[in-house]
C-alpha cells in the first residue's frame, strides 16, 4: 500500500458550506475502509490536505474524484502526489 498527499485550495463558492456534510461523510467512508490516513484544512482555511492509502496513483485519483468537493468543483489547484514516508509510518 502506498501513501498519497492531496493538496488543494478552495474556490470562492457557497457550495463549500453546502457540500461540507457530504465531503465529511465521504472522508468518513474512506477512513472506515482504511483508505484515509489524515485529513483537514490548513490553519488559515485557504485549502486543505488529505493523506490517502491506495494501491497506486490511479486508485488514489479515483478516491479523490469521488469526493463531493471535487465533483462540485469546490476545490481548486488539486495536486496529488505519492509520498514516501520515512519516519512515523502510520499503523
Amino acid at each position: 500500500m502506498a501513501h498519497f498527499i492531496l493538496t488543494y485550495g478552495y474556490n470562492d463558492t457557497p457550495l463549500r458550506a453546502e457540500r461540507r456534510p457530504d465531503h465529511l461523510e465521504h472522508l468518513g467512508k474512506l477512513q472506515a475502509a482504511g483508505s484515509l490516513v489524515l485529513a483537514g484544512p490548513l490553519a488559515d482555511l485557504s485549502g486543505g490536505v488529505i493523506v490517502l492509502a491506495a494501491d497506486d496513483l490511479e486508485a488514489a485519483r479515483a478516491l479523490v474524484e469521488q469526493d463531493p468537493y471535487t465533483r462540485h468543483n469546490v476545490t481548486k489547484d488539486r495536486e496529488l502526489k505519492e509520498w514516501k514516508i520515512t519516519v512515523g509510518l502510520p499503523d
